[in-house]
């Protein structure tokens, strides 16, 4: 079901929802304007086709290897940093708010990856060319169809996702995945990750050792390591902000103590204190 689509106009005659959608045909970034493992945080969900070129991407912590062909669905507020980017670089970009209910849960609260082949490729390409004609006319009634076209390219994306799983023999996912899932969600949804492990356990209904289990089974890395990762990442984005928060605002917003313990922190975890990760990211 979705919700009523947005067909008032705003007082100069416009619809508002081709404001709050974007679709790029032929997105080639400018790695010259780019500052490289900067992070920031989207606020719509994202979808990136690769037509040429390849890209090195981080989202909410996870790498990705994107080529030619590749697809990234992106959920909204993930973090993404940019860590490469080839000079032949182009991919095809749509980004949408949430306007369908259940939406969410579609999409999932992870970065999906799909490596397409034909005749998938085609397929997304004919769901671009739709958009990119409907968005280019912005009529009203439009605005219906576009919703429409990007709700059934995430199912088709979905369906090919799960034949790629079932072919692998993955398609039921197992308990300790939902888990996984579900701690880095939480663990992401906050500009200020909460560092109490607890706050997690309590919510996921399972122990300490439980979730450290599995999170070190499925991706290397313990609770306390993805949550001092993130808390860094958080650093980092605050040390960038032009808001210039002082090192002590810092270290309260993170919940890390005093200035001198989160120092010794910061520094423990990137190999410079707070003062000079902030001058080296003002020299960029």
């Amino acid at each position: 079901m979705y919700k009523r689509a947005n067909s008032i106009l705003d007082k100069k005659g416009n619809n508002p929802f081709f404001d709050t959608v974007k679709v790029i045909m032929d997105f080639i970034p400018d790695t010259k304007k780019i500052v490289f493992d900067r992070t920031q945080r989207n606020i719509d969900h994202t979808i990136m086709f690769m037509t040429e070129g390849t890209m090195d991407i981080e989202v909410s912590l996870i790498r990705f290897h994107l080529v030619k062909n590749s697809l990234l669905l992106i959920p909204a507020n993930s973090v993404i940093a940019f860590n490469a980017l080839s000079s032949d670089c182009k991919y095809r970009l749509v980004s949408f708010p949430t306007f369908a209910v259940g939406q969410n849960d579609l999409i999932g609260y992870e970065p999906l990856m799909i490596e397409l082949v034909q005749p998938h490729i085609t397929t997304i390409e004919n769901y671009f060319y739709l958009m990119d004609m409907l968005m280019q006319n912005k009529k009203t009634e439009h605005s219906r169809g576009i919703q429409h076209l990007i709700i059934s390219m995430i199912y088709h994306l979905i369906r090919v996702n799960e034949s790629i799983l079932q072919s692998k023999g993955l398609l039921e996912m197992p308990n300790p995945q939902k888990i996984k899932s579900e701690f880095l969600y939480m663990l992401n949804q906050h500009s200020c990750p909460i560092r109490t492990v607890s706050y997690y356990t309590d919510r996921l209904n399972i122990s300490p050792t439980h979730l450290n289990n599995v999170m070190k089974k499925l991706t290397g890395m313990t609770t306390s390591e993805w949550i001092n990762k993130t808390t860094i990442r958080a650093a980092r984005e605050m040390l960038s902000d032009p808001q210039n928060y002082t090192v002590a605002q810092i270290a309260e917003k993170l919940h890390c103590g005093s200035e001198p313990n989160f120092s010794k922190f910061f520094k423990s975890h990137t190999g410079e204190t707070p003062s000079e990760f902030r001058k080296h990211m003002q020299k960029q």
